[in-house]
């Protein structure tokens, strides 16, 4: 699968694409969307996303295992220790899936 993002155009689109996808939770009540720390999370999120081949060499990776291994991303960036996240882990899979509705091809299922 070829999740890769050819032009800086793309990149633009797709972040705006994240940030509206993350005020969405934002509004929902998701405290990990918070707008203070939605850029620098789009960029984390895109740069964990874009390195997910490289860095796992699963024959058969899943939408899920991509899903689960941004949210492990976004939360050792934001977290100062990954041992204390304990629940809000779920707040950090709720934004690795908004946001891979919108960096997932339409076709990749889970």
């Amino acid at each position: 699968m070829d999740f890769s993002f050819p032009n800086t155009l793309e990149t633009k689109s797709m972040q705006e694409a994240l940030d509206l996808a993350l005020a969405r939770l934002w509004d929902e009540g998701c405290p990990m969307a918070h707008p203070d720390g939605r850029s620098r999370m789009i960029d984390i999120g895109l740069r964990r996303w874009r390195s997910f081949e490289r860095r796992n060499k699963r024959k058969r990776p899943t939408l899920d295992d991509r899903v689960e291994d941004l949210a492990e991303g976004l939360r050792d960036a934001f977290e100062p220790d990954r041992r204390l996240v304990g629940p809000m882990m779920v707040h950090y899979r709720c934004v690795a899936k908004a946001m891979a509705t919108v960096l997932a091809p339409p076709h990749i299922d889970a």
